[in-house]
């Protein structure tokens, strides 16, 4: 910001000493072809005074008479020709007003128009001179601030189509590794689905174990999407293949308590909340205790969802609690339910609960 007023203030500084400079060109020649043809050896300030009024004349058509007639009002040549007239005619008079004071003392006004009739025409010319070149300045102005418009008009349109390009093919990136993506689910379930035919052969529970696995992975590689829901009891079926896998991995140290209450065969939900809620209380919890069994506990009423899950803590912790799923999960819940979900994670010493309500 205060580099482009920097560049501003530069720029405005050039653009004065410019027309300073070509003035004082123009100024220059042509009081040296007067000096030189006429002889013509007037004071510098009777050349200062004219001068000045000459190039009020310029800058007064250009910035006031052109620019309102065509920037401000429904009718611009109109405009622009009525207020030239008047312009030309205030111009006139100022110019003989400084011809009188010009001359001797005891002249008069008629006295000037009568001596000076020659020069009447003279003055016109000139301040129509002067408006002439006005009128060329703004035209070029106009013309260089049309063509920068435009340039930066083109030059925004190529950032645009620039920015369409590399977002389309950031697109079909995203849409080849989707598509390797699921290339590789289904060559791993095709080699679990292989695995589970030869190992269910020498152990029933070590077949089933492979088959809920393939079971819990398929639903969570195929269900990313959150614009889209899947029916709860399918969400609550992978929640209880979770479990089921984990009660057959420590079958002798595993108490989980899972208690279902309400219709739930209508009802949809975003994929993998529920089913991390549980595997978050599974990494963390401590259910190997009987005395102090974790709970799983699912009601639904009065068009709301209420889940909740309590464990208790483990004393020494094999992985660190990054605090990731139930973030991703705050943000997923947020961007689809849009306030109308409460989530609160609760703990003390010993036991860890957490409490989700969405309304349906």
């Amino acid at each position: 910001m205060q580099k482009a007023k920097s560049e501003n203030r530069m720029t405005t500084k050039a653009r004065v000493l410019l027309h300073v400079s070509l003035w004082l060109i123009f100024i220059g020649y042509e009081v040296a072809y007067i000096y030189f043809t006429v002889g013509v050896n007037a004071s510098v300030g009777h050349f200062a005074v004219y001068y000045a009024l000459n190039i009020a004349l310029f800058y007064a058509q250009a910035h006031l008479v052109l620019d309102f007639a065509f920037f401000r009002t429904n009718r611009p040549y109109i405009f622009a020709l009525g207020l030239t007239f008047v312009e030309l005619v205030a111009y006139f008079f100022l110019k003989l007003l400084l011809d009188y004071l010009s001359m001797r003392p005891n002249a008069s006004i008629s006295g000037v128009l009568i001596q000076n009739r020659q020069f009447l025409l003279a003055n016109l010319w000139r301040g129509i001179y002067f408006i002439g070149f006005s009128i060329a300045y703004w035209s070029m102005r106009y013309m260089l601030r049309y063509k920068e418009r435009n340039h930066r008009i083109e030059t925004e349109q190529l950032k645009t189509e620039a920015s369409k390009l590399e977002l389309e093919n950031k697109y079909i990136s995203v849409e080849n590794a989707y598509l390797q993506n699921q290339i590789s689910p289904h060559l791993l379930f095709n080699s679990l689905n292989f695995i589970y035919t030869k190992v269910y052969k020498g152990s029933e529970e070590a077949g089933k174990s492979v088959s809920l696995l393939s079971d819990l992975m398929r639903y969570s590689l195929t269900s990313t999407d959150d614009t889209r829901t899947v029916t709860l009891r399918r969400e609550l079926e992978q929640v209880q293949n979770l479990i089921e896998l984990c009660r057959m991995r420590f079958p002798d140290h595993f108490h989980l308590k899972f208690r279902k209450r309400g219709k739930m065969a209508q009802l949809q939900i975003i994929p993998l909340v529920l089913i991390t809620l549980v595997e978050n209380m599974m990494k963390h919890g401590d259910l190997g205790d009987a005395r102090s069994p974790a709970l799983v506990r699912i009601e639904v009423q009065d068009g709301h969802i209420e889940f909740e899950t309590r464990n208790k803590k483990k004393l020494t912790k094999l992985y660190p609690a990054s605090g990731l799923g139930l973030n991703n999960i705050r943000k997923r819940l947020a961007n689809f339910y849009q306030g109308r979900y409460r989530l609160a994670v609760n703990e003390d010493e010993e036991i860890f609960t957490t409490h989700l309500i969405i309304e349906l």
